[in-house]
């Protein structure tokens, strides 16, 4: 008789063990499928690690609601893990970080939390500790490495549109002669993409990396 009445509890656990056992399943071949391969998109400020941004986020496109700016877009079903997520196109509108990044508290379930990070001793929060991606200029389109031979005035209209700039931009040293040319400070740049959207060369010049 004891052991009929432990039946019902022995095949309660066995399910609940099972359903756990599916679920990690579930989670590990969709994080091998998001890191196999790499993230491609360029999340809101304050996303989480890719994986558990896409575990966390319910599409439900508060974040795109709340954004002044209209910078936030849904994702095709072109990527299905990514399908209907989030994401900026920096060369068609930037994230221009708000002070408040109202995007954020828009959130229910804290796919994006408020930005903190450390660089060096310096503690940086809210839009200046954003870290949507990394900006890379590509030097073959780039107008000042273009006409390097007739020095002039360069562009710097990359420097000139960063919400930081001398810190996460800054147009380096140059040889007597030549033009100085536009160099990205990594650690501190956001990947806010202003520098793609304002940049004048047909096919930008500087383009946003997402985070890896």
């Amino acid at each position: 008789m004891a052991k009929k009445l432990e039946e019902p509890h022995d095949r309660s656990d066995f399910f609940k063990s099972l359903g756990t056992l599916m679920a990690g399943f579930v989670a590990m071949r969709v994080e091998d499928a998001v890191t196999g391969a790499g993230p491609s998109l360029l999340r809101p400020p304050g996303a989480l690690d890719e994986f558990d941004f896409l575990m966390a986020c319910t599409r439900c496109d508060l974040c795109a609601k709340a954004c002044p700016q209209d910078s936030i877009l849904q994702a095709g079903p072109g990527a299905p893990l990514a399908a209907n997520t989030p994401h900026i196109l920096p060369r068609n509108m930037p994230c221009f970080l708000c002070t408040s990044l109202p995007c954020i508290p828009a959130c229910p379930e804290g796919a994006l939390v408020w930005p903190t990070r450390k660089v060096g001793d310096e503690v940086l929060e809210g839009p200046a500790a954003v870290k949507m991606g990394t900006a890379r200029v590509k030097r073959r389109l780039c107008l000042t490495w273009e006409h390097e031979d007739e020095p002039a005035q360069p562009c710097t209209t990359c420097v000139d549109r960063c919400p930081y700039p001398g810190k996460a931009i800054r147009m380096g040293e140059a040889p007597e002669g030549e033009l100085p040319h536009p160099e990205v400070i990594a650690d501190f740049c956001t990947g806010c993409g202003l520098c793609t959207f304002g940049c004048p060369s047909p096919n930008p010049a500087i383009v946003v990396d997402p985070r890896e």
